[in-house]
């Protein structure tokens, strides 16, 4: 008979958790897009770009696949990492680990582009190396890589997942920097980490812009207020990209990520991703993926029902252009098996008794 695969709950060590980290997830999805975007100005002026753009992308992606060849929707996986630049001298799989996980989709057709944030602490079954692992799902990069993490969000949400982006936060002053800052208009006066913060209309460099968006406990509408502060930064970002593109500016912006970002989208395909895919900058779309709170071995977790997932899947599918469906999964059938979990008042989750 063969041996049955391992199975163990891996107890993995979160990053320290910060105020910051929602404007950090929205971020990460505005350099998504400059990676998207990153021939603004057009393929004529490509080589301009090349000497910096090679230290981004994946040298062995050289070959454009089919999809972004006919500009059909696809998908990235924007992954977060505080784990210092990103090292170009030894394997790429084995940097860090990601706090944050993001799924953008690029639907020319449509017109748009859309972010689905995934909780990090979401309960995944990991099938690695002969082990099962139950785990949280940005621990599947530092398990497998960027392979692994794409098919974790691939069979949790029924989608496919095209591409992978890494990105490290450090560099988040010099993106705003290298759009010259940030135009908001602040609700009302205050004051946070040393700087004074007028009520109306006002200019933000990288450094203020960070602390404009972290700000949560001063603002009466807590959470709520201080994510529309954090979308006026990042709508001024891709606005300013948008509007005064430029060659020295997608420049600056290489320079920025060169040693915080790494993808596997195609650097021969930036002339097609200019001409198949600049009209989804048009319109900005964000999901939510909702989980529920849970305890194993009183560790927290998030979880995600059957209909959530469901829900979530059917907007990223109509996003792609494909046909809804029913999924099931591991993480589906981990959750109808529950007796009295219910995420408010029974939080303790059950794994299966073989593990």
């Amino acid at each position: 008979m063969n041996e049955q695969p391992r199975q163990r709950v891996i107890k993995y060590q979160q990053p320290p958790y910060h105020n910051s980290n929602r404007f950090y997830r929205i971020l990460r999805w505005t350099i998504s897009l400059i990676v998207i975007g990153i021939a603004l100005l057009g393929s004529y002026e490509y080589y301009q770009l090349h000497q910096t753009a090679t230290k981004v992308f994946k040298t062995d992606s050289a070959k454009i696949d089919k999809k972004l060849r006919e500009g059909k929707p696809v998908s990235v996986l924007v992954m977060g990492t505080d784990n210092g630049a990103i090292g170009r001298n030894k394997s790429f799989w084995g940097d860090g680990n990601t706090d944050s996980m993001e799924l953008v989709t690029a639907n020319p057709k449509t017109k748009t582009l859309t972010m689905t944030s995934i909780p990090r602490d979401m309960l995944v079954k990991v099938t690695h190396d002969g082990d099962v692992q139950y785990v949280k799902i940005n621990a599947s990069y530092p398990i497998g890589g960027a392979k692994l993490a794409k098919h974790q969000v691939s069979e949790l949400l029924g989608v496919p997942v095209d591409y992978y982006a890494l990105v490290n936060m450090g560099v988040m002053e010099k993106i705003v920097t290298a759009v010259g800052g940030v135009d908001v208009n602040n609700p009302f006066k205050f004051k946070y980490e040393g700087h004074t913060f007028k009520k109306g209309p006002q200019h933000l460099n990288g450094t203020n812009a960070l602390k404009y968006s972290r700000m949560r406990y001063e603002d009466p509408n807590n959470d709520y207020g201080r994510q529309k502060r954090q979308q006026q930064v990042i709508q001024s970002i891709v606005n300013k990209f948008k509007q005064h593109g430029s060659i020295n500016m997608i420049n600056q912006l290489l320079d920025a990520t060169e040693d915080g970002v790494k993808t596997d989208l195609p650097l021969s395909g930036v002339s097609a991703i200019y001409t198949n895919y600049k009209p989804t900058m048009e319109h900005l779309e964000k999901y939510h993926f909702q989980g529920k709170d849970a305890k194993i071995d009183d560790i927290d977790y998030q979880v995600a029902t059957p209909k959530e997932i469901n829900r979530v899947s059917k907007l990223i599918r109509q996003q792609l252009g494909l046909k809804p469906k029913h999924v099931v999964n591991n993480e589906t059938k981990l959750y109808n098996m529950q007796t009295t979990y219910n995420g408010y008042n029974h939080v303790e989750f059950q794994l299966p008794s073989s593990y």
